[in-house]
């Protein structure tokens, strides 16, 4: 037998021995906080054929689909292609044009909804293509394609508050106090929640605690303001100006407690993290423990792109 395994064995036995047979451990629940970085993202964006001849036929193909954690409506995204040299309606030659295609934009025409793992299906994915015409002349071009959409992110779980006597009882008879029980759906905007202390213990006449707020982009695009491109089909603006970048509005739902200092429209300075103090006060604090329900969720609008390349040469 291993050495290490053997004396491993028999410390274990010298405890049993010493305790009785019934061996009982403390539980202590573990904060667990998901981590972003998916939402809307490309599965592919490319063109058909790489290269062409002068003044033939290629397809631009977009699919986006929905890794992330919140439902995206139809009202509320839309998909746009642009170039280094597109423009759809020209009539010289000069740039990619198309006899069929009238916008720049196209919208799913439905829900796009994440993985639903209890009922088994997968994330909503949807493919739009662009034919156009190429130009006259020798060149290489660059496409790029953009989904710009509102989305969510959302913390919910438990933030445990124990009074000072109960949690000196349960320190003294061995019983671990519980910590926060936090997860965190997957978006481009990822939340991480903490209280402070974990658990809250309130002396006597106490009744609030701090906690913080992180937020981070990690899905490697644009950020900016729920609501500030018009998603309307035929009124398309994409338009956003700098007080409109880097903004995401966060909100806190937790019954039983008043939360203040980090809720409302947030900055996300040149795109950087930043973390939120949040004064929270409890209602009515309890007499020995209580778990509290606790829902934060950061609503934004995400812009993401792809680029694809393709040379054109003279027949």
């Amino acid at each position: 037998m291993n050495k290490s395994i053997l004396l491993t064995t028999l410390a274990v036995l010298l405890v049993a021995g010493c305790t009785g047979t019934n061996i009982q451990l403390p539980f202590q629940q573990i904060t667990t906080t998901a981590i972003g970085g998916a939402g809307m993202v490309f599965s592919d964006f490319s063109v058909d054929p790489t290269a062409v001849n002068s003044n033939s036929s290629a397809r631009v193909m977009m699919t986006v689909s929905n890794k992330g954690g919140a439902p995206v409506p139809d009202t509320k995204s839309l998909v746009y292609l642009t170039g280094s040299a597109l423009s759809l309606a020209d009539t010289t030659g000069v740039y990619w044009h198309s006899s069929t295609e009238t916008s720049q934009f196209k919208h799913f025409g439905k829900t796009m909804n994440p993985e639903d793992t209890v009922r088994g299906t997968p994330a909503d994915e949807k493919t739009m293509t662009w034919s156009l015409i190429a130009p006259k002349d020798t060149r290489s071009d660059i496409f790029i394609g953009r989904v710009y959409y509102d989305y969510q992110t959302s913390v919910t779980g438990t933030v445990w508050v124990y009074s000072q006597s109960e949690s000196d009882a349960a320190r003294a008879s061995g019983r671990t106090l519980n910590k926060a029980t936090l997860s965190a759906t997957s978006g481009p905007v990822a939340l991480s929640v903490r209280t402070s202390p974990d658990p809250v213990v309130l002396s006597t006449g106490e009744n609030t605690f701090s906690m913080t707020i992180k937020v981070s982009n990690v899905g490697g695009g644009v950020l900016y303001k729920e609501g500030a491109v018009t998603y309307t089909s035929g009124s398309e603006d994409i338009t956003l100006t700098t007080d409109e970048l880097n903004k995401v509005d966060i909100a806190v739902s937790a019954p039983g407690m008043t939360v203040s200092g980090c809720t409302g429209e947030q900055e996300l300075v040149a795109g950087k993290d930043i973390t939120l103090s949040c004064d929270v006060t409890i209602t009515s604090p309890p007499t020995t423990f209580q778990g509290y329900p606790i829902t934060v969720t950061a609503t934004y609008g995400y812009n993401s792109e792809r680029t694809a390349s393709i040379t054109v040469q003279k027949r």
